[in-house]
C-alpha cells in the first residue's frame, strides 16, 4: 500500500537525514537515517541492523531506492524513485559538504544533551 514519506534534513544536524512516514491519518512514524548511509545506498546496499538502503534497477519503469526499516514490534519495506531521492540528498551535499560536518554542529546545544559522565 502506498505510504507518504518526507525527507527533511537540517544543516545545524548535518550527519542525518530524517524520514517521517505517514502510516494512518495523523499518525507517522519517524526515523532517523545517517546521511552516509542513504548516500551509499543509492549505490548499492548499505545499513545493517535495523535500517537497509538499496538501489534497484527496474528493466521497465524507472529505477527505486528500497528502504527496510525494522523495529522490535515490526518491520517496513518500501520504494522511492531513486533519482528524486538522488537529487534531494545532492542538494544536501550543497548545503554541507561531505567532511564538512562538524564545522556546522553547535556543540553547545550537543554538550547539554549528554548525560553528565561519573
Amino acid at each position: 500500500m502506498p505510504v507518504d514519506c518526507r525527507f527533511s534534513y537540517r544543516a545545524d544536524d548535518p550527519f542525518v537525514v530524517r524520514l517521517d512516514l505517514l502510516v494512518a491519518p495523523r499518525t507517522h512514524v519517524s526515523w532517523v537515517v545517517g546521511r552516509d548511509l542513504l548516500r551509499a545506498g543509492t549505490q548499492h546496499l548499505s545499513g545493517m541492523a535495523d535500517v537497509k538502503v538499496w538501489p534497484s534497477r527496474v528493466p521497465a519503469g524507472r529505477p527505486g531506492l528500497h528502504f527496510r526499516l525494522s523495529r522490535p514490534h515490526g518491520r517496513a519495506t518500501f520504494t522511492a524513485d531513486l533519482a528524486v531521492v538522488r537529487e534531494w540528498l545532492e542538494e544536501t551535499y550543497d548545503m554541507v559538504p561531505a567532511g564538512s560536518e562538524a564545522a556546522f554542529l553547535n556543540w553547545s546545544v550537543v554538550d547539554q544533551s549528554l548525560p553528565p559522565v561519573a
